[in-house]
């Protein structure tokens, strides 16, 4: 599953303005956290989804291995996947989660002769998989919740 929070002329502009991209996703983390905190979820949604596609695209161009973003990656994909979970799709949640970890696990392999690094990177992977049996959880949750009221 691909979820798209760019249009394509944003998705372009990321591309071709690296530097400013780099203010743009944390305006739109700041935005995102602070319609959260009121508990406007779709709007947070929409500005979480866009930080967090922008970090995939930075992190292409500068390469996984190379990439600085990695706790933004982290931090954007776990508050993205509980927006997700308020409003009931913890499917796009898991979907963005997954993502994550597999941009990690790239990381990762790249950062083997890196002890560091890769300790940092392991951290980074440890919460998505937390946040991953969580959103596990949600599921089977939502999945049961409805069947309780019957009785």
């Amino acid at each position: 599953m691909t979820i798209n929070f760019l249009c394509p002329t944003h998705r372009d502009w990321v591309y071709f303005h690296p530097q400013e991209a780099l203010t743009y996703i944390e305006e739109a983390q700041q935005q995102g956290e602070m319609l959260l905190e009121k508990q406007d979820w779709q709007e947070a949604t929409a500005f979480l989804g866009c930080a967090f596609e922008t970090t995939t695209i930075l992190m292409e161009l500068q390469g996984v291995g190379r990439s600085h973003m990695l706790s933004r990656l982290t931090s954007l994909a776990i508050l993205l996947a509980n927006s997700f979970n308020k409003l009931r799709v913890p499917d796009n949640g898991m979907a963005i989660l997954n993502l994550a970890k597999t941009l990690l696990q790239s990381a990762a392999d790249l950062s083997l002769g890196n002890k560091g690094k890769l300790a940092y990177v392991q951290q980074c992977l440890f919460a998505i998989t937390t946040s991953q049996e969580q959103n596990k959880g949600n599921l089977a949750y939502q999945q049961i919740e409805p069947f309780r009221h019957i009785h």
